[in-house]
Protein backbone atom coordinates (compact mmCIF):
# COMPACT_ATOMS: atom_id res chain seq x y z
CA UNK A 1 0.00 0.00 0.00
CA UNK A 2 1.01 3.26 -0.66
CA UNK A 3 0.34 6.89 0.81
CA UNK A 4 0.29 10.01 -0.78
CA UNK A 5 -0.58 13.31 -0.43
CA UNK A 6 -1.64 15.80 -2.80
CA UNK A 7 -2.36 19.61 -2.73
CA UNK A 8 -5.91 19.94 -4.16
CA UNK A 9 -5.51 22.90 -6.96
CA UNK A 10 -9.27 24.13 -7.46
CA UNK A 11 -10.71 26.66 -10.02
CA UNK A 12 -13.81 28.26 -9.23
CA UNK A 13 -16.02 26.52 -11.85
CA UNK A 14 -14.80 23.14 -9.78
CA UNK A 15 -16.39 24.34 -6.85
CA UNK A 16 -19.60 26.10 -8.49
CA UNK A 17 -20.08 22.70 -9.91
CA UNK A 18 -21.39 21.29 -6.29
CA UNK A 19 -23.97 23.85 -6.66
CA UNK A 20 -25.85 21.56 -8.91
CA UNK A 21 -24.74 22.85 -12.29
CA UNK A 22 -22.49 22.45 -14.98
CA UNK A 23 -19.85 24.79 -12.94
CA UNK A 24 -20.60 28.40 -14.82
CA UNK A 25 -19.79 30.65 -12.15
CA UNK A 26 -20.58 34.12 -14.56
CA UNK A 27 -24.55 33.28 -13.95
CA UNK A 28 -24.12 33.76 -9.41
CA UNK A 29 -23.59 37.09 -7.67
CA UNK A 30 -20.76 38.96 -7.10
CA UNK A 31 -21.12 38.36 -3.46
CA UNK A 32 -21.39 34.65 -3.72
CA UNK A 33 -18.43 34.34 -5.58
CA UNK A 34 -16.37 36.60 -3.57
CA UNK A 35 -17.41 34.02 -0.32
CA UNK A 36 -16.27 31.09 -3.17
CA UNK A 37 -12.88 32.90 -2.90
CA UNK A 38 -12.45 33.60 0.54
CA UNK A 39 -13.49 29.86 1.34
CA UNK A 40 -11.29 28.28 -1.56
CA UNK A 41 -8.37 30.15 0.02
CA UNK A 42 -9.37 29.45 3.88
CA UNK A 43 -9.77 25.88 3.46
CA UNK A 44 -6.42 25.26 2.36
CA UNK A 45 -5.14 25.75 6.35
CA UNK A 46 -8.02 23.07 7.01
CA UNK A 47 -7.21 20.25 4.53
CA UNK A 48 -5.54 17.33 5.40
CA UNK A 49 -5.32 15.46 1.79
CA UNK A 50 -4.16 12.07 2.12
CA UNK A 51 -4.71 9.51 -0.72
CA UNK A 52 -3.83 5.34 0.35
CA UNK A 53 -3.81 3.30 -2.84
CA UNK A 54 -2.56 -0.32 -3.93
CA UNK A 55 -2.75 -1.81 -7.10
CA UNK A 56 -3.51 -5.33 -7.36
CA UNK A 57 -3.90 -7.96 -10.23
CA UNK A 58 -6.97 -8.97 -11.51
CA UNK A 59 -7.87 -13.25 -10.90
CA UNK A 60 -10.98 -13.21 -12.97
CA UNK A 61 -13.52 -11.23 -14.83
CA UNK A 62 -16.98 -12.82 -14.82
CA UNK A 63 -19.96 -11.00 -16.20
CA UNK A 64 -20.77 -9.93 -13.39
CA UNK A 65 -17.88 -9.54 -11.06
CA UNK A 66 -14.37 -9.12 -10.83
CA UNK A 67 -12.19 -11.25 -8.59
CA UNK A 68 -9.08 -9.50 -7.47
CA UNK A 69 -6.11 -10.13 -4.82
CA UNK A 70 -7.41 -13.95 -4.27
CA UNK A 71 -10.19 -13.00 -1.88
CA UNK A 72 -11.86 -10.52 -2.78
CA UNK A 73 -14.64 -9.89 -5.33
CA UNK A 74 -16.39 -6.97 -6.59
CA UNK A 75 -20.26 -7.52 -7.87
CA UNK A 76 -21.43 -5.23 -10.76
CA UNK A 77 -21.73 -6.23 -14.24
CA UNK A 78 -21.00 -2.29 -15.73
CA UNK A 79 -17.97 -2.43 -13.48
CA UNK A 80 -16.81 -5.91 -14.83
CA UNK A 81 -17.06 -4.69 -18.78
CA UNK A 82 -15.15 -1.75 -18.07
CA UNK A 83 -12.44 -3.89 -16.47
CA UNK A 84 -12.61 -6.48 -18.87
CA UNK A 85 -9.36 -5.43 -21.12
CA UNK A 86 -7.37 -5.04 -17.33
CA UNK A 87 -4.85 -7.09 -16.53
CA UNK A 88 -4.57 -4.97 -13.30
CA UNK A 89 -6.79 -2.54 -10.82
CA UNK A 90 -5.95 0.76 -9.25
CA UNK A 91 -7.83 0.70 -5.89
CA UNK A 92 -7.81 4.12 -3.53
CA UNK A 93 -9.42 5.48 -0.61
CA UNK A 94 -8.96 9.69 -0.02
CA UNK A 95 -9.96 12.14 2.04
CA UNK A 96 -8.94 15.61 3.13
CA UNK A 97 -9.75 15.01 6.90
CA UNK A 98 -11.69 16.18 9.94
CA UNK A 99 -10.73 19.57 9.81
CA UNK A 100 -12.70 21.37 7.19
CA UNK A 101 -15.99 19.46 8.54
CA UNK A 102 -15.83 20.35 11.86
CA UNK A 103 -15.39 24.16 10.49
CA UNK A 104 -18.36 23.31 8.26
CA UNK A 105 -20.30 22.23 11.72
CA UNK A 106 -19.20 25.25 13.54
CA UNK A 107 -20.62 27.90 10.87
CA UNK A 108 -23.98 25.60 10.89
CA UNK A 109 -24.18 26.20 14.28
CA UNK A 110 -23.77 30.02 13.91
CA UNK A 111 -26.65 30.13 11.53
CA UNK A 112 -23.73 31.29 8.70
CA UNK A 113 -25.95 28.81 6.20
CA UNK A 114 -24.20 30.37 3.29
CA UNK A 115 -21.00 30.27 4.38
CA UNK A 116 -21.14 26.65 5.56
CA UNK A 117 -22.89 25.74 2.22
CA UNK A 118 -19.75 27.24 0.22
CA UNK A 119 -17.27 25.52 2.62
CA UNK A 120 -19.16 22.41 1.88
CA UNK A 121 -18.82 22.66 -1.67
CA UNK A 122 -15.03 23.22 -1.34
CA UNK A 123 -14.73 20.67 0.91
CA UNK A 124 -16.24 18.21 -1.65
CA UNK A 125 -14.81 19.72 -4.78
CA UNK A 126 -11.27 19.05 -3.02
CA UNK A 127 -11.63 15.74 -2.34
CA UNK A 128 -12.54 15.09 -6.26
CA UNK A 129 -9.57 17.02 -7.35
CA UNK A 130 -6.88 15.52 -5.12
CA UNK A 131 -8.72 11.78 -6.92
CA UNK A 132 -8.71 13.44 -10.78
CA UNK A 133 -5.00 14.41 -10.21
CA UNK A 134 -3.93 11.25 -8.71
CA UNK A 135 -5.78 9.19 -11.59
CA UNK A 136 -3.97 11.38 -14.28
CA UNK A 137 -0.16 10.65 -12.55
CA UNK A 138 -1.08 7.12 -12.89
CA UNK A 139 -2.54 7.76 -16.30
CA UNK A 140 0.70 9.73 -17.57
CA UNK A 141 3.05 6.98 -15.82
CA UNK A 142 1.05 4.44 -17.64
CA UNK A 143 1.28 6.04 -20.99
CA UNK A 144 5.21 5.62 -21.29
CA UNK A 145 4.86 2.13 -20.64
CA UNK A 146 1.94 1.70 -23.86
CA UNK A 147 -0.50 1.01 -21.45
CA UNK A 148 -3.64 3.92 -20.05
CA UNK A 149 -6.66 3.63 -17.08
CA UNK A 150 -10.29 3.32 -17.63
CA UNK A 151 -12.77 5.46 -15.84
CA UNK A 152 -12.97 4.85 -12.27
CA UNK A 153 -16.06 3.34 -10.13
CA UNK A 154 -17.20 4.09 -6.68
CA UNK A 155 -19.09 1.90 -4.49
CA UNK A 156 -22.89 3.61 -4.68
CA UNK A 157 -21.88 4.47 -8.59
CA UNK A 158 -24.39 3.18 -11.37
CA UNK A 159 -25.02 -0.75 -10.65
CA UNK A 160 -22.26 -1.24 -8.22
CA UNK A 161 -23.84 -1.25 -4.39
CA UNK A 162 -22.86 0.93 -1.72
CA UNK A 163 -22.75 -2.20 0.70
CA UNK A 164 -19.37 -2.69 -1.64
CA UNK A 165 -17.69 -0.10 0.13
CA UNK A 166 -16.91 -3.59 2.24
CA UNK A 167 -15.04 -5.64 0.03
CA UNK A 168 -12.97 -2.61 -0.52
CA UNK A 169 -12.11 -1.56 2.60
CA UNK A 170 -10.85 -5.04 3.53
CA UNK A 171 -8.27 -4.73 0.82
CA UNK A 172 -6.92 -1.69 2.46
CA UNK A 173 -5.86 -0.24 5.74
CA UNK A 174 -8.13 3.03 5.61
CA UNK A 175 -7.06 3.00 9.19
CA UNK A 176 -3.30 4.26 8.45
CA UNK A 177 -5.18 7.76 6.78
CA UNK A 178 -8.05 8.16 9.41
CA UNK A 179 -10.93 6.72 7.62
CA UNK A 180 -13.68 4.70 8.52
CA UNK A 181 -16.80 2.61 7.29
CA UNK A 182 -19.56 2.96 9.66
CA UNK A 183 -22.62 0.49 9.37
CA UNK A 184 -24.29 2.47 6.87
CA UNK A 185 -21.54 1.97 4.78
CA UNK A 186 -20.80 5.75 4.74
CA UNK A 187 -17.16 6.93 5.20
CA UNK A 188 -15.67 9.35 7.61
CA UNK A 189 -14.90 11.92 7.55
CA UNK A 190 -17.34 12.82 5.47
CA UNK A 191 -15.33 14.51 2.63
CA UNK A 192 -13.79 11.30 1.77
CA UNK A 193 -14.05 9.05 -1.74
CA UNK A 194 -13.09 5.34 -2.53
CA UNK A 195 -13.08 3.81 -5.70
CA UNK A 196 -11.55 1.85 -8.68
CA UNK A 197 -9.93 2.13 -12.06
CA UNK A 198 -8.24 -0.34 -14.44
CA UNK A 199 -5.09 -0.41 -16.36
CA UNK A 200 -4.58 -1.88 -19.76
CA UNK A 201 -2.54 -1.67 -22.37
CA UNK A 202 -3.67 0.78 -24.96
CA UNK A 203 -4.35 -1.44 -28.33
CA UNK A 204 -6.34 -3.80 -25.98
CA UNK A 205 -8.75 -0.85 -24.59
CA UNK A 206 -10.10 -0.49 -28.27
CA UNK A 207 -9.93 3.47 -28.07
CA UNK A 208 -12.37 5.25 -25.38
CA UNK A 209 -12.17 3.54 -22.24
CA UNK A 210 -16.04 2.24 -22.06
CA UNK A 211 -18.72 4.55 -20.56
CA UNK A 212 -21.39 3.06 -18.12
CA UNK A 213 -23.08 5.72 -19.04
CA UNK A 214 -23.52 4.82 -22.85
CA UNK A 215 -25.50 1.96 -21.70
CA UNK A 216 -27.91 3.96 -19.74
CA UNK A 217 -31.00 6.24 -20.26
CA UNK A 218 -30.90 8.03 -17.44
CA UNK A 219 -29.97 11.25 -18.56
CA UNK A 220 -30.17 14.16 -15.47
CA UNK A 221 -28.01 11.83 -13.94
CA UNK A 222 -25.90 14.04 -11.77
CA UNK A 223 -23.09 11.73 -12.05
CA UNK A 224 -23.15 11.48 -15.72
CA UNK A 225 -20.11 11.39 -17.50
CA UNK A 226 -19.87 13.17 -20.85
CA UNK A 227 -19.72 10.70 -24.27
Amino acid sequence: MNIIEIQPNLSMGDVFQFFGDQGEPQQYSHALKNKVRTWKKKAKALLAPRLLYGIYKIDHIFKASVDINQDCRFKSPKLSKTLRPCKLVVCFIATVGTRIEKEINRLFKQNRLSEAFVLDAVGSASVENMVDQFQETIKDAMEEQGKTVTLRFSPGYCDWPVTEQKELFNLVDSDSIGVELNDACLMTPRKSISGVFGICCVDENGGDPYSPCSDCRKTGCPERRDL
